[in-house]
């Protein structure tokens, strides 16, 4: 059987990116006869990865060129040389129109939740939330569209559109599969589907599980959180929390457009803080492997791969009850789920991490077993492989 997976980065290249890459090496490993198909950015320490691998472009849904609509016909033409498509996570609209019309019966929609599912679970501008719409939407369409998606009537005309298309070519796939029980349940609802998909979970990057078990873990004195500096993480409130619990100190790892808002914020109420901006895979492994535990009140997250990766490390987390992170968090356990809104709360258990060193290390030690029993990248990997083949 032979299965190619789709994907094209929107705007950055965050968990959905890493996993499809990582399913695809594991793929080979299992000697399945696999293309990956992948357009947008990658890090230094991946593209060293995937040096040597006949990594294939994906072409935008709208040709703005004679030779770009050659692309597309190319590309097109050469899917139907497979067997299984697997849409992980995400590409362009149109695009992913078209290979539903053509392909639909073989394609598997590999789902972290729909193109607007964050602007209608939060009720906010999609606009606000994702800092990258903008380059990204240069990035498919061009500038000039890119450019019309700042007044409001043109972006709700293009919304409505592009949802009707969307609900239409996810009802034209042959499967859906959700990476977790809360995205799930929410596509049923956005997309009005009459089955609920079926669930395969993430698994974290098997280099950061390398170099955790060969990492000593010793502990230095600050909070950690990792993903994007986006309204969307909720990190305002990591450092109003924090402001309430002597000596708490925190670093955030990754880019985004609050990073100076989340600095104002931490000097005005006198948390030290430190920004380190998006890191290679090394530096991140020590980051894990020195921090006290991992932070992650997100304020809708369709799963979330930094509990999992923390847990390598032996490091418990504080996570969100509104969205994924609860499925891979056992409350009281292995870390504490909370409402992402409870500073108060959030606050109590940052202080019982940070001063409850024999909770804190029987936590890591329960979180690091079983994210290794239940989240590996090959159980994973047989899970997905198992769905899309029936």
């Amino acid at each position: 059987m032979r299965i190619a997976i789709l994907q094209q980065s929107y705007g950055r290249f965050g968990g959905a990116e890493r996993l499809a890459l990582s399913h695809y090496f594991q793929l080979k490993r299992m000697n399945v006869d696999v293309t990956l198909f992948y357009d947008g950015s990658i890090p230094l320490d991946w593209r060293r990865r995937l040096e040597g691998e006949p990594i294939r472009k994906i072409p935008s849904g709208i040709a703005k060129s004679p030779s770009q609509l050659q692309d597309l016909r190319r590309f097109l033409k050469e899917l139907k040389n497979y067997d299984r498509i697997i849409i992980h996570h995400h590409i362009e609209p149109l695009l992913a129109y078209f290979v539903s019309r053509l392909f639909g019966k073989i394609t598997t929609w590999y789902s972290g939740g729909g193109i607007f599912e964050l602007s209608y679970s939060t009720g906010k501008d999609y606009r606000s939330i994702s800092p990258t719409l903008p380059a990204t939407a240069r990035g498919f369409y061009g500038s000039f569209l890119s450019r019309l998606i700042r007044y409001d009537a043109f972006y709700n005309l293009l919304k409505t559109v592009i949802y009707a298309y969307d609900v239409s070519t996810v009802k034209s796939y042959g499967k859906i599969v959700a990476n977790s029980n809360f995205t799930a349940d929410s596509l049923v609802k956005s997309y009005r589907l009459r089955t609920r998909p079926d669930v395969v979970y993430p698994a974290a990057d098997p280099v950061l599980e390398k170099l955790a078990s060969e990492n000593s873990h010793h502990e230095s004195d600050y909070m950690l959180a990792v993903g994007a500096l986006t309204p969307q993480k909720n990190l305002d409130t990591i450092i109003h929390a924090a402001s309430k619990v002597p000596s708490a100190r925190l670093t955030f790892v990754g880019d985004g457009n609050e990073g100076q808002n989340l600095s104002e914020l931490a000097r005005k109420l006198e948390v030290p803080l430190v920004l380190k901006g998006s890191e290679d895979v090394h530096n991140l492994a020590g980051d894990y492997a020195a921090c006290k535990f991992l932070l992650h009140p997100a304020i809708y997250e369709p799963f979330g791969l930094t509990p999992l990766e923390a847990a390598l490390f032996s490091k418990p987390s504080i996570v969100t009850n509104r969205g994924g992170p609860c499925e891979t968090v056992v409350d009281g356990e292995t870390g504490f789920v909370t409402d992402p809104f409870e500073r108060k709360n959030i606050s109590k258990l940052m202080h019982l991490l940070l001063f409850d060193d024999e909770l804190r290390l029987d936590m890591g030690r329960k979180a690091r077993d079983l994210v290794r029993e239940r989240f590996s990248i090959e159980r994973s990997t047989r899970d997905l492989l198992t769905s899309v083949e029936q």
